[in-house]
């Protein structure tokens, strides 16, 4: 059985939606770098930019979710298809929970600068 669907639109679509997940991914991966470098160096300017980037990662999820409804809603796929759609929406949750926490570590840093 192959690994490609059907129809090629449907192939692109999900190609589209895991190169965004894999951005989205490595920008949760910096963050959290960032955020443990922030607190190990006191560096403000750091802790910043973590708070930045919190910013796209927040948007790059809804982005993801609302691409990822519009597919279920054109294509109705089933079974191992509609599977990995639901798995990638957890997926970009789960980084979106992480980036938050980068950011909170972010927000600790400035508040231990500020006293």
């Amino acid at each position: 059985m192959s690994d490609k669907h059907l129809s090629t639109q449907f192939d692109a679509e999900l190609s589209a939606i895991s190169n965004r997940v894999l951005e989205m991914g490595g920008l949760v991966e910096s963050q959290v770098a960032q955020s443990v470098y922030a607190l190990s160096q006191f560096s403000g300017e750091t802790a910043t930019r973590v708070l930045q980037q919190e910013e796209r990662v927040n948007a790059m999820e809804v982005e993801i979710d609302a691409d990822l409804s519009a597919i279920i809603a054109r294509r109705q796929p089933t079974a191992r298809d509609l599977r990995l759609l639901i798995a990638v929406s957890k997926t970009i949750a789960n980084l979106e929970r992480v980036g938050d926490e980068a950011a909170r570590i972010a927000r600790t840093v400035q508040r231990l600068l500020n006293t």
